[in-house]
């Protein structure tokens, strides 16, 4: 091993090593001066926003495509500022996984997206029935060639890069009722790699839930955002509508549809547009 590649890892190492120690600082400070938030999320995640932990599957019609994301969304401390302001402060681990079907349930993995960070959150109300949420994301991303890019079983040529990008998210969401909730973001890219990805990404979207049953509610969300390669923007169209069964406590099993298209959610893929309807299902708990 040559000395630049090893001076790469433990540069690597290290900035690994100092992102725990900063972590675990954060989490022994609140532990003595909060509570555990138990139960659901503290700020609800935004339905049909690509980058938000799932477990669950997604079959695009049309290409043999699926999704495949696996990964959690965790409250891990709460803190009373005020009477009337709480706070939370907690992580995200997820992965965003693109694969293809081979047949007899063959599905060899595409790409992956690698997507860890920390998270807070805070609610507010002004008046009745509004309720005002806001959460703030500080991320890492990256994506990674697995299995080797296909199109009719026929590989093609797709070399792998380094995608890899630090951003800081903010988001503010107005919740009209149980049903209805409104929000608008931005999202700011510090360091990028390629660098051919422009900086700033707002959103804007909306979600909410109708209650069919005791058991059964209809769950739906849109969400909008422009991005930009190479200072050309082009709006990104995801949209989820789905059928929950709830067994406890807000848990239980979504079956749902998908619409996308804009720029791919896969960094490997960052300057490709994707188009695509879906179906799937996700495990909510």
């Amino acid at each position: 091993m040559n000395k630049s590649a090893v001076s790469s890892i433990c540069k690597v190492s290290v900035k690994y090593f100092i992102c725990q120690v900063f972590f675990i600082v954060v989490v022994e400070f609140l532990s003595h001066s909060s509570s555990f938030a138990l139960g659901n999320l503290f700020f609800k995640q935004l339905t049909a926003n690509p980058l938000e932990a799932r477990v669950g599957t997604m079959y695009q019609f049309g290409d043999n495509k699926l999704r495949l994301d696996i990964g959690n969304s965790i409250d891990l401390q709460t803190i009373q500022l005020s009477d009337s302001l709480p706070f939370s402060l907690g992580t995200d681990f997820f992965t965003l996984t693109r694969l293809r079907s081979e047949g007899r349930l063959k599905f060899p993995v595409e790409t992956a997206d690698f997507y860890f960070g920390i998270n807070a959150a805070t609610k507010w109300n002004t008046s009745e029935p509004t309720s005002w949420s806001a959460r703030l994301r500080l991320a890492h991303i990256s994506s990674h060639l697995v299995d080797g890019y296909a199109t009719d079983s026929v590989f093609v040529r797709q070399k792998p890069f380094v995608y890899s990008r630090e951003f800081i998210e903010g988001i503010i969401a107005a919740e009209f009722s149980p049903s209805i909730r409104i929000y608008g973001g931005l999202t700011c890219v510090w360091s990028s790699q390629p660098r051919s990805a422009n900086r700033f990404i707002p959103e804007l979207g909306f979600d909410g839930t109708y209650k069919l049953s005791k058991t059964f509610s209809f769950n739906y969300g849109y969400d909008f955002k422009i991005i930009g390669v190479n200072d050309v923007y082009k709006a990104v169209h995801a949209v989820q509508a789905g059928i929950f069964l709830e067994t406890s406590d807000n848990k239980g099993y979504l079956l749902t549809l998908y619409g996308y298209r804009g720029s791919s959610v896969h960094g490997m893929f960052f300057n490709q547009d994707d188009a695509y309807l879906g179906i799937g299902f996700q495990v909510i708990f």
